[in-house]
């Protein structure tokens, strides 16, 4: 992909854009656009998030109908070809590529086309074990391997194939012998100690004379779910009788109850047996042994019941499987198939643990470049994943001296926003790997993801980043509001060509070439005061910081800067030329300085065709600073104008440091429900800090729209 072309129109607040990426040869595949907030950064990616996920981009808010065309060297973009980083956090869920990083593409398809008929004939085997066992089929897999002390199925398979076979193990279910329910009764003592003699009285009931009961169909529990059934919904008391099949005589519930406990006398004659009886009756589990039990043999009963000890249950388990197998249609087969795969099987497994450091690179790479994490990183079960066989599962080491922990994902509760973004960009750096190895053409849209991290920890971003920027099928838009990171961009590997600026002009949104981006006061500037006026304004608070600096407060040329920022009694006195004779001196430069036109009327002046320009282009710095300038000398100028008039001294000046702060104070003591002091508010909040502007403090004033400094200029000035 060399050029990408994007038109937008009405898509998630962005109400026009139309412009052509130029991904040149030669340079890193890298556009960084700077862009305020609330601009267009979060809505271009939300424009590219719903194309990757194949939907179209939508407007929310006023339901205006979206336009979009976006296309990769002339073609329709691909979904496939898109990845969005978001600047949300979002740690919930482990995405796809945390997984899939670890599977090499050519090892998994080899080893899936080895197991495709293993698992085919996997199924059918497993298929016939929940049958044969009762085991429910969601448990059957798992309880087999762990019987067998492996999480492999096919290891698990060998080791039951390899048990003698055994006969006369029909009757036994697995499922319904060792369900929990069932195994509290066949431990307890009453089992243990009555069992035969239960199983032989119990079988009488079925045999004996004038018997209701029919083995396998209606026994003496069934029996009494019935007739209490009939008896609790008022059967009887409507006169109702029963009468049995072969019996002439019907009856009524008295007469009922004494024949059952004539049947049942064997059992019922024992308080142990009816203890016994009741508890097999007592839930479905139970009920289901029951119905087994009925069809045990006295030497059945036996040997279940010496397999039931705890020196045997386990060899027990073993046996019933290896029963289960050997009885199934599908056990040669897969037997044979198996063991002739085997060997190819193992070599997969073996040259893809070889593989191993491909992928740890990106665990190391994150452990090494994000620094101060509480926790290191690694993956639990990295054979299995290497294959695809098992999800990736990541462990935190956490350490704080000699103690230790690991915790699973899910088990993270105390992170930072910092750290869980790190852990966020984790992700980011497994799906990029995988894209790597799957050799897949991406475009990465990468939205503020920088946000919440400190200085050391940006670097990393920006090194992972720049390191991107060398794969030849990787391109990259960045988008960003801290000015402090497009710099940093700028200064490791995005061209200067391809360091943009985002503007708002009358609707729509135009995209421009940064100047000045590295070093804003001699980039663009130190060398430009003559050819532009809102520039040689906008030196004034920088240059009036250097002086106080070098030389202090009660310096002359600072005094004189002050009276430019602030409303004085000599502010109207201070020309054009008296500042460039101020700024030739401290600069070194032989500027014209003949100039003497009052320099605040060229400040207000300049301020009056800002605020109401329909558009604006570049950073808009010096215009910023301008503005703020002016607005806080409109400020002052009502503020003393109106507490002249509120205090009837029309000579009253300003005599206090903080001058806007007192001001204030006075106004606020002199009308304290003024209406004027909302607006006033939003100057102090807005605009004070911008007006001691030097190299380090760019970012504040920067993050300021032109539109809302213009707002609050003419906001101001209608006072």
């Amino acid at each position: 992909m060399i050029d990408l072309s994007v038109f937008l129109k009405n898509c998630y607040g962005i109400n026009e854009i139309n412009e052509v990426f130029n991904f040149r040869e030669g340079r890193a595949k890298a556009f960084s656009i700077y862009a305020p907030n609330g601009l267009m950064k979060t809505s271009f990616s939300r424009v590219f998030q719903q194309l990757s996920l194949g939907k179209e981009p939508k407007e929310e808010r006023y339901n205006r109908a979206s336009e979009w065309q976006i296309s990769a060297d002339g073609e329709p973009i691909s979904s496939e070809l898109i990845y969005v980083l978001k600047s949300e956090i979002d740690i919930g869920a482990e995405t796809d590529g945390i997984s899939n990083v670890l599977v090499s593409p050519e090892h998994k398809e080899r080893y899936d086309s080895v197991l495709i008929g293993l698992d085919k004939l996997k199924i059918k085997l497993l298929g016939s074990l929940q049958k044969s066992s009762k085991i429910p089929k969601s448990k059957l897999e798992q309880q087999f391997c762990e019987d067998f002390a492996t999480k492999n199925f096919f290891e698990a398979f060998i080791a039951a194939t390899s048990i003698s076979h055994e006969e006369g193990f029909e009757s036994f279910r697995y499922g319904i012998i060792f369900d929990e329910k069932t195994q509290a009764i066949l431990k307890s003592n009453e089992f243990i100690n009555k069992a035969q003699e239960f199983s032989q009285r119990y079988q009488e009931v079925f045999t004996q004379s004038g018997t209701i009961y029919k083995k396998g169909i209606f026994n003496p529990t069934k029996a009494d779910v019935s007739f209490n059934t009939l008896s609790k919904q008022g059967f009887f008391k409507t006169g109702h009788r029963v009468q049995f099949e072969g019996e002439e005589d019907s009856l009524n519930e008295a007469e009922l109850k004494e024949k059952l406990d004539t049947i049942n006398a064997n059992i019922n004659s024992d308080e142990e047996l009816i203890s016994l009886k009741a508890s097999l009756a007592k839930n479905a589990q139970t009920q289901a042994f029951n119905d087994l039990f009925e069809h045990l043999s006295s030497t059945e009963i036996e040997f279940l019941l010496e397999q039931l000890k705890n020196e045997n249950v386990e060899n027990f388990k073993k046996m019933l499987w290896a029963f289960y197998i050997k009885t199934s249609d599908s056990y040669t087969s897969l037997l044979d198939l198996y063991l002739n795969s085997k060997a190819e099987i193992d070599l997969i497994e073996q040259e893809a643990v070889a593989l191993v450091p491909r992928w740890t690179a990106a665990i190391n790479q994150f452990n090494d470049r994000f620094v101060d994490m509480p926790f290191s990183l690694d993956i639990e079960n990295k054979p299995e994943a290497t294959l695809g066989k098992e999800k990736a599962k990541l462990i935190f080491t956490f350490k704080d001296g000699e103690d230790e922990v690991q915790l699973k994902r899910g088990e993270i509760k105390t992170l930072s926003q910092g750290e869980k973004r790190a852990l966020y960009l984790l992700n980011f750096i497994f799906d990029v790997e995988e894209r790597r190895l799957n050799q897949t053409k991406t475009l990465f849209i990468v939205d503020d993801v920088a946000d919440s991290f400190d200085y050391k920890n940006k670097h990393a971003i920006v090194q992972y980043l720049k390191d991107l920027s060398n794969e030849e099928i990787f391109y990259q838009i960045i988008l960003t509001h801290n000015f402090d990171f497009f710099r940093t961009l700028s200064q490791n590997f995005v061209h200067r060509e391809m360091c943009l600026m985002a503007n708002r002009n009358e609707g729509s949104i135009k995209l421009a070439q940064a100047e000045g981006v590295n070093n804003y006061f001699i980039g663009k500037w130190k060398n430009n005061i003559l050819d532009n006026s809102t520039i040689m304004c906008a030196t004034i608070p920088f240059t009036r910081n250097l002086i106080e600096y070098t030389k202090g407060t009660r310096d002359q040329d600072y005094l004189k800067l002050t009276y430019l920022l602030h409303w004085k009694e000599q502010t109207e006195g201070v020309t054009v030329g008296q500042y460039i004779d101020i700024y030739n001196r401290l600069f070194g430069f032989e500027y014209d300085s003949s100039n003497a036109d009052c320099f605040y009327t060229l400040i207000l002046n300049l301020a009056d065709g800002i605020s109401t320009a329909p558009v604006v282009d570049g950073l808009c710095l010096e215009d910023k600073v301008l503005l703020s300038i002016a607005i806080r000398l409109k400020a002052e100028m009502f503020l003393i104008d109106k507490i002249r008039r509120l205090s009837g001294n029309p000579d009253y000046w300003c005599d206090k440091g903080n001058q806007f702060g007192y001001l204030m104070k006075q106004l606020s003591t002199l009308e304290p429900n003024s209406s004027c002091l909302a607006t006033l508010e939003k100057v102090s909040i807005t605009v004070s800090s911008n007006i001691h502007l030097n190299s380090f403090m760019y970012e504040p004033i920067l993050d300021l729209t032109i539109e809302h400094l213009s707002k609050l200029y003419i906001e101001i000035s209608n006072l």
